[in-house]
C-alpha cells in the first residue's frame, strides 16, 4: 500500500477537528475513576453509609497532610 497524499484545492472546505476524541477520554477517565471509587467502597463496606466514608477518606488525607506539614513547617525554620 503507497502512502499517497492528498493536494488541496482552494475550492475545497477544510473540516475542524472533532473534539469528541478529548471529550470522550475525558469522560472514560471520569467514568473508570467513579467505577473505581465505588468499588473501594464496597470493598470497604462504607457505600451506603456517608460519615463512615468521610472518617476513611478524612483519615487518609490527614495521614498524608501531617507529615507534608511536619516536612514544611521543618525546612522553613532549619
Amino acid at each position: 500500500m503507497a502512502n499517497t497524499l492528498y493536494k488541496l484545492t482552494t475550492s475545497e472546505i477544510i473540516l475542524s477537528q472533532n473534539q469528541s476524541k478529548s471529550e470522550s477520554f475525558k469522560t472514560f477517565f471520569s467514568s473508570a475513576l467513579r467505577n473505581q471509587y465505588r468499588k473501594l467502597n464496597l470493598w470497604f463496606g462504607i457505600e451506603e453509609c456517608l460519615s463512615d466514608r468521610i472518617i476513611y477518606y478524612g483519615t487518609l488525607f490527614l495521614m498524608s497532610l501531617i507529615p507534608a506539614v511536619t516536612y514544611f513547617i521543618s525546612e522553613l525554620l532549619y
